[in-house]
């Protein structure tokens, strides 16, 4: 059995070594690149609303397990609610609360896309959420929303439950997210760019052997 010394080893495999090293590289330059150019930042702002009906005023004249149907009643109803604030209607509602600056720069159909809803089961708390690329525009559209669902829901839902807004959305109290990440796309680069080059390598042996046949 042959022994291989490094120098014997880098010379039989040191050039297909360097390709698919160089391939990694190059890779990982390219997509991390290409990520950076379509890096964007998104802003999230978030503001909850109480939707519920005033249980004490209404077992002034009711009796029984009242405190009880109510309170259900307003949870099943929430999913309803969630469907009612990500609708066209609120969006329009919510631009006309708006500056002029911002009504000339977002249409209904832009809040629309930038506003979502969140409801946990058992809670009648509506979580609001605005992302649009600015911090302010998305405090004043998540802002702008609370009004009009306060305003809105009981025409758009006879019978439904008080809407109660909870504090302000602020710029301090807004999340970001940047995407894509230039970081894991410079990883996926290099596995394929190393990959690329272990196929040219593979390639190049396997015409290579045959051609000395």
């Amino acid at each position: 059995m042959k022994n291989y010394t490094i120098k014997n080893f880098m010379s039989k495999f040191g050039k297909d070594i360097c390709i698919v090293i160089i391939l990694a590289l190059l890779g990982g330059v390219f997509m991390g690149l290409d990520a950076r150019h379509k890096r964007t930042t998104t802003y999230t702002a978030t503001r909850s609303i109480v939707i519920s009906h005033n249980v004490e005023k209404t077992l002034q004249s009711e009796r029984g397990n009242t405190n009880d149907s109510i309170v259900n009643e307003d949870n099943n109803m929430m999913p309803t609610y969630k469907d009612i604030a990500e609708n066209g209607t609120i969006a329009a509602a919510s631009r006309k609360n708006l500056s002029k600056k911002m009504r000339s720069k977002y249409s209904s159909d832009d809040i629309k896309s930038a506003v979502h809803a969140k409801v946990t089961p058992q809670s009648l708390v509506m979580e609001l959420k605005a992302q649009t690329g600015s911090r302010k525009d998305s405090v004043a559209i998540v802002n702008a929303t609370a009004q009009a669902m306060q305003k809105q829901l009981p025409k758009l839902q006879p019978g439904s439950g008080k809407v109660t807004l909870l504090q302000k959305a602020t710029v301090n109290g807004t999340t970001s997210e940047t995407k894509p990440s230039v970081k894991k796309h410079a990883i996926v680069g290099l596995a394929l760019g190393g990959l690329l080059g272990l196929v040219i390598v593979f390639v190049a042996e396997t015409i290579k052997n045959f051609l000395k046949k």
